[in-house]
């Protein structure tokens, strides 16, 4: 996992990993206390095999789904566009985590706000 600013400026962020395939739980952003991540756009990217991913809001417990499954395509990938008000949030307090099915390593790239928690 990786993180930096956003060139953006509006006081985004932006996470990437290559994350492999039949990965649980795997972290891409760190929880902040008290606060939400909004993200508000991505990349995925399959180096092989389709695989689905699934973006999770992870607490201590259990990981809860963040956004219905994506099934990426074989050898490609997709970009889903900057949305200002989010695609989807993680619960208070919680960080994002990601889980893919069995095809292939996963590129991702996210840009998210933190946002104060509600």
């Amino acid at each position: 996992m990786a993180t930096a600013s956003s060139l953006q400026g509006r006081g985004r962020k932006n996470a990437w990993d290559s994350v492999g395939a039949s990965a649980t739980d795997s972290n891409l952003v760190s929880a902040i206390a008290g606060s939400k991540l909004r993200i508000v756009a991505l990349v995925l990217n399959h180096s092989g095999a389709a695989s689905d991913v699934t973006f999770n809001s992870k607490g201590s417990g259990a990981a809860r789904r963040s956004h219905p499954l994506w099934a990426g395509p074989t050898d490609g990938g997709f970009v889903i566009g900057e949305n200002p008000s989010g695609w989807f949030e993680t619960n208070k307090g919680e960080g994002l985590t990601v889980a893919t099915g069995a095809g292939s390593a996963t590129s991702i790239i996210v840009s998210y706000e933190i946002v104060s928690g509600r």
